[in-house]
C-alpha cells in the first residue's frame, strides 16, 4: 500500500487506522479530513488495540 506524503507526516497518522479506512473505500482525502478533525479537537491518533484489533484484522486481514 503506498500512501502519499500527507498521510505519513500527518500527526494523527497510524498504519493500522489508514489500512482499515482504505479497506472500507475512504480516499486519502477523506482520511486527511477526518485525522484533520479529530487532531483539532484534541484527540490523537487511533490505535488498534484490544478488541478493536479483531475489527481491524477482519478487514484488512492485519493481525
Amino acid at each position: 500500500m503506498k500512501t502519499n506524503q500527507n498521510i505519513q507526516n500527518h500527526r494523527n497518522h497510524d498504519a493500522d487506522d489508514y489500512a482499515y479506512l482504505a479497506a472500507k473505500g475512504w480516499s486519502d482525502a477523506e482520511i486527511l479530513e477526518r485525522w484533520d478533525a479529530e487532531a483539532k479537537s484534541g484527540k490523537g491518533p487511533c490505535r488498534w488495540f484490544g478488541p478493536a484489533r479483531s475489527k481491524l484484522t477482519a478487514v484488512t486481514g492485519r493481525k
